[in-house]
């Protein structure tokens, strides 16, 4: 019997389409989309998915008008900080860890990051993964930089080069912080068809199943994430 995947990644596409669709502000969207994040976190622990990443804002999102990133880090800042008191957040013990270049986000924002990631750290029953001026080109760059940098120093040879060295020093930075496991199934959802520069090194080496959905990301439930699932163990089985 095929388990269920121990990392999922989804691209939440869809909150502005959402919004502009029923004459609604994209802040109304975004809302709503975070509302969806909290029923998959939950859905997600229940199916004993151990990491669930998120993509929530890449790094050309960044170019977005000046009043919608306002907007964002606004309720960005908020749900961070709402994080430190959930219960059900301590209930589960889920570890929220925000990978990408958060020093690109307002100071506000960061701090906020920084105390939820603190107050859940000594968690590893689930964890939350929140990827915030993130880029999968970025990332890969950002550890090869790394790794040359200790090369240099001598601190590893080249010939230690491979893709496990490469993969510890992919996201998040921090010094002994359990990197990001392979991807096991991605889902993307609004009805396109691209992973848009999302967690490559993880997805794209492991050969994993992309389940692309038509929901908008704030209409994604319970029935269409299952139905994910589902994909991901036919996809499986095919391989066997």
């Amino acid at each position: 019997m095929i388990e269920n995947p121990n990392h999922v990644a989804i691209i939440q596409d869809g909150n502005r389409r959402y919004a502009y669709r029923r004459g609604n502000s994209a802040y109304k969207g975004h809302k709503e989309g975070v509302t969806t994040t909290k029923k998959i976190l939950e859905l997600s622990g229940k199916l004993g998915i151990k990491h669930l990443t998120i993509y929530a804002l890449s790094t050309e999102n960044l170019n977005r008008d000046p009043s919608e990133l306002k907007d964002l880090f606004k309720l960005f800042k908020k749900e961070f900080n709402n994080i430190v008191d959930n219960p059900r957040i301590h209930k589960n013990e889920v570890r929220v860890r925000v990978i990408g270049k958060t020093e690109l986000l307002p100071k506000k924002v960061k701090k906020a990051i920084d105390k939820a990631e603190k107050a859940t750290q000594n968690y590893s029953k689930h964890y939350l993964n929140v990827a915030l001026a993130y880029g999968s080109k970025t990332e890969i760059t950002d550890a090869a930089k790394k790794i040359i940098k200790k090369v240099q120093k001598g601190k590893i040879k080249t010939e230690d080069i491979n893709q496990k060295l490469i993969s510890n020093h992919m996201y998040p930075h921090h010094l002994n912080e359990p990197k990001l496991p392979d991807v096991e199934l991605m889902i993307r959802t609004g009805g396109d068809k691209r992973i848009s520069n999302f967690l490559m090194w993880q997805s794209c080496g492991n050969n994993s199943p992309i389940y692309f959905s038509d929901h908008l990301w704030p209409e994604f439930d319970e029935k269409e994430f299952k139905k994910a699932i589902e994909h991901y163990k036919k996809q499986k089985q095919k391989q066997k």
